[in-house]
């Protein structure tokens, strides 16, 4: 768990600080072992690895299904579910005797919601029918229509699904919105599950996100006697291993495609309890989107992802749409410590990627099975003349229906199917519905994205692209430095490991000095390049512009004319974000990154959505020897302004120099 510098906490005001005899009704309602201790039975089974059955692999009992009343019963030996009909909620999730949801709290089942405010819903009054009922497998749906009176106006169809031999829960929701709706939208579209406390602790007291992310979190205790802060989701602890750091719910965002699964277990109870993606084609935006996973216990699958730079769903009136989010897996395991638990989930992840698109769910007109998709394949090749040996191998390639003027950052309202370029550059886009898509790639080592229109999907038909080759444009002959890895992030920049910590640009003015200078060939990327530029904020002083310096050298045979080419890609950037740039002393103007309006600063980000911009620098703004390029971010007194360089190059025209020793490229970093 990072250690945070104490000046985080002071930065707190000293108002924000609550009495440990303070308790006020809401938080008796967020922590309510104040006010209940849970009762829990904690039979731990055997552990049933490796995680190589789609489900989870347990006994291979029948699965049986049960009416009561307004309830739904499902059981196959492993688990046990109960779903509440008219709000469409499990309400038990019992593993061999063990629930899995809490019991007390305002978040006592696994539920669904759009959006907030006066615009918050949730499912309810939903009529629900079996729609399998077998020893093989169970389909319990709950539809929800629209009547008028609900702030969404769309069809809500949620299905909880158990299979024989499984140890989770397989759920799927439908959207749709007949032509005889009125016009809609939605940001904000979720489920959550909170998983249980026991008196003073959770049951399950490690979270699990990623490599960076994975530690004891605090207790429930802890988080009753927390000091909150002027920003609402962040807090800091009073005591335990937590004492005087930061957490909020965005301190666990991640990129979902980079993860496959995230949740909790327990060294203790050797339990765990997760969320397992086997497919990411319903998601909003592409794959290098990031948003909410888990905190304190609860989970949070947000299929809108909009916490990152807002796209939504928007449907207008007569526009008839409908779109499946998921399945996706509610996965139990047992019988290891909590590290052993998440290796599990992993795996998991992994063997329900292979089986998608899943046989079992059919007649679902969303839901085209294997035999009616189809795919496209060929090989990716890079051309780039300043980097003879940058290749396809690992690139993100994908079919996409993006809107018109837009790129597949902001889909929403479709499919997205994405697939990694092998070693030697072929690709297959695979489990795509039949439609005409535009393909578009993008790889480590380069700005920018390749993109082609038109490739069409047929069903049970492979279309054979053949070779693909990205010539990468470049307006120089050679480089005279290069900033950062072009990748879509910041993680090699200063706080690379520790950015998702709440309040860090709070201490830049104690990190950094004003202007900020970077030395090309001397400077190290990950000590003295910052993840984020934002306004400098002195402790008890006026917001300030903050200026980055970039000092570089250049030989003595520069052309005398044309112009040079400094490339800046944005790895995000907030709202009205723009840069004015600066060469030896001497304005050429101001830049704003072509997507803008996410928050990425506040809600403890390292990127969000990406962008590129090329800027002419005359030569004659140049000169032999010493140059120094100036940027500063213009909107910088707001606490939300910032832009996140993912990578800056300058490309020179003219012959390039016999030697490269007046301007290294980025040195190896020596943090560690």
């Amino acid at each position: 768990m990072p250690t945070q510098p104490p000046y985080y906490l002071g930065s707190i005001p000293a108002t924000q600080h609550r009495s440990s005899g303070f308790t006020p009704r809401s938080l008796l309602s967020r922590h309510p072992w104040r006010a209940a201790a849970l009762a829990i039975t904690l039979l731990a089974p055997t552990a049933a690895f490796p995680s190589t059955v789609p489900g989870g692999n347990g006994s291979n009992g029948n699965v049986t299904l049960a009416h009561q009343g307004e309830d739904y019963k499902f059981d196959n030996g492993n688990v046990n579910v109960t779903v509440n009909g008219p709000s469409a909620t499990v309400t038990e999730f019992r593993y061999h005797g063990t629930d899995f949801i809490n019991s007390v709290g305002r978040h006592r089942s696994i539920y669904w919601s759009m959006d907030g405010g006066a615009s918050y819903q949730n499912p309810s009054h939903a009529s629900c029918s079996i729609q399998t009922d077998t020893p093989e497998m169970a389909d319990v749906g709950c539809k929800v229509k629209y009547d008028g009176s609900q702030p969404h106006a769309f069809d809500i169809d949620i299905h909880y699904v158990l299979r024989r031999g499984n140890t989770g829960l397989y759920v799927y929701a439908i959207l749709s919105h007949p032509a005889n709706y009125p016009a809609t939208s939605v940001g904000e579209w979720r489920i959550v599950w909170q998983t249980p406390q026991i008196g003073k602790t959770f049951l399950l007291e490690n979270i699990y996100v990623d490599q960076r992310r994975h530690w004891v979190y605090p207790t429930p205790a802890e988080y009753y006697q927390e000091i909150h802060t002027p920003i609402k989701e962040i807090s800091y602890m009073r005591s335990g291993p937590w004492a005087k750091q930061g957490e909020s719910k965005y301190t666990y965002n991640a990129t979902y495609e980079d993860i496959g699964t995230f949740g909790f277990a327990s060294n203790v109870h050797q339990l765990g309890a997760w969320t397992v993606l086997g497919s990411y084609e319903y998601y909003n935006d592409g794959p290098r989107k990031q948003d909410l996973t888990a905190i304190a216990g609860g989970m949070t699958n947000h299929f809108g992802r909009n916490h990152y730079g807002d796209t939504g769903i928007s449907v207008a009136a007569g526009e008839q749409w409908s779109k499946i989010f998921g399945p996706f897996l509610l996965y139990l395991n047992a019988g290891g410590d909590g590290d052993t638990l998440w290796h599990d989930a992993q795996q998991q992840a992994a063997t329900e990627r292979a089986a998608w698109p899943y046989a079992w769910l059919t007649k679902i007109p969303e839901y085209p099975s294997a035999a009616e998709r189809g795919c496209a394949s060929g090989k990716f090749l890079v051309a780039d003349k300043l980097k003879p040996s940058q290749t396809g191998a690992g690139a993100w390639i994908g079919l996409t229906q993006p809107p018109p003027g837009l790129d597949f950052q902001s889909e929403t309202k479709n499919y997205q199917y994405w697939s990694r370029v092998n070693p030697d550059g072929s690709f297959n886009v695979a489990d795509a519905r039949p439609g005409t898509y535009t393909l578009y790639a993008f790889v480590d080592g380069e700005t920018g994205v390749y993109k082609q229109d038109g490739v069409t999907v047929t069903s049970a038909n492979v279309t054979h692209l053949g070779n693909i080759t990205w010539n990468v444009p470049r307006a120089g002959n050679w480089l005279a430095f290069e900033i950062g890895i072009p990748n879509r992030d910041t993680t090699e920049f200063h706080h690379g490991k520790d950015y998702f910590m709440p309040y860090l640009y709070k201490g830049f003015p104690l990190e950094f000095p004003n202007p900020l200078v970077y030395t090309v060939g001397v400077s190290d990327p990950a000590k003295d390049w910052n993840y984020a530029q934002s306004g400098y904020h002195p402790a008890g002083k006026n917001p300030e512009p903050w200026p980055w310096q970039i000092k570089f050298n250049l030989p003595a045979d520069l052309p005398k004319r044309d112009n040079a080419n400094l490339v800046i890609a944005f790895a995000g950037a907030g709202h009205r974000a723009g840069v004015q740039i600066r060469v030896n002393g001497k304005d050429i103007g101001s830049i704003a990154p072509e997507i803008e309006e996410a928050n990425s600063l506040l809600r403890q980000g390292s990127h969000d959505k990406y962008s590129v911009k090329n800027i002419p620098v005359p030569m004659s703004r140049l000169h032999p020897g010493s140059n120094t390029i100036e940027l500063t971010e213009t909107n910088y007194k707001p606490d939300n302004a910032y832009v996140m360089y993912d990578y800056i190059t300058l490309e020179m025209p003219g012959t390039p120099p016999l030697s490269t020793t007046h301007a290294p490229l980025h040195p190896q970093s020596t943090e560690n």
